[in-house]
């Protein structure tokens, strides 16, 4: 009897967690895309075109990309946010 009691209690939290699983899933998977495209998805794309990047966000209705420089460091470069052209901000 004690062997079943652990093994249901077992079952049941692993159920309880699975079912949890998928709430958490959606709520970062909101705040890994931009204009409805994966960060992921943006990264291939750019990195298809010949530029590397190591994190994309989105920035002011652009997608601002951080790409090595070749100097150690890094430089953003800035993208249209639907046909992934390069552009430069308009400076206020």
């Amino acid at each position: 009897m004690k062997t079943f009691s652990i093994t249901a209690l077992a079952s049941l939290v692993v159920l309880a967690g699975m079912g949890a699983a998928p709430v958490f899933a959606n709520e970062s998977e909101a705040s890994d895309t931009i204009n409805g495209r994966s960060k992921f998805a943006i990264e291939t794309a750019l990195r298809d075109q010949g530029v590397e990047t190591t994190s994309v966000e989105e920035w002011s209705g652009l997608i601002r990309a951080w790409v090595p420089n070749g100097h150690g460091g890094t430089s953003m470069l800035f993208f249209d946010a639907d046909t992934l052209q390069p552009v430069t901000p308009a400076r206020s």
